[in-house]
């Protein structure tokens, strides 16, 4: 005869509860996230659910949104003169529309010019992110070393 023994309901129930918070996903402070680099630095644009919410919609039955592209890139441009003093010499690279849920908002991206002493070098787009009210978001800024790729010996 097996005899099986019983684990205590409540050591199954803690562990049910550990793995539950280890595995599910928390709500995340923020609705959405876009980053751009540059120079050695890390800028995140980040919204909270209140900012999204916030936002003015932009209808279906509404033919244009209630700000316009080059409205978007005017207040991009001056908030990129906040960020870079070159930013003068910086090209628009590309106004988009993107949706967060039921609002959204214009990602707005800049070529930096390319450094004097070179020829052969690549730009990333350095991109901010602008609402509908007319609002630049704020970046986060932080330090960023890239990873270097792993040369084979």
């Amino acid at each position: 005869m097996v005899r099986f023994r019983r684990k205590p309901v409540r050591g199954i129930a803690t562990l049910v509860l550990m793995v539950g918070s280890l595995c599910g996903s928390a709500p995340s402070q923020y609705s959405a996230e876009f980053s751009s680099y540059y120079s050695g630095n890390r800028y995140d644009f980040r919204l909270t659910h209140e900012q999204v919410a916030n936002i003015p919609a932009w209808l279906e039955d509404e033919p244009n949104p209630p700000l316009s592209p080059r409205t978007a890139k005017n207040v991009a441009l001056t908030y990129l003169r906040t960020l870079f003093d070159d930013a003068n010499t910086w090209r628009v690279n590309e106004i988009k529309l993107v949706p967060l849920t039921e609002r959204w908002v214009y990602v707005v991206s800049f070529t930096p010019p390319l450094p004097r002493d070179c020829r052969d070098c690549l730009t990333t787009p350095f991109s901010i992110v602008v609402t509908m009210d007319g609002n630049a978001i704020t970046a986060v800024v932080s330090r960023w070393n890239p990873p270097h790729p792993r040369v084979n010996e």
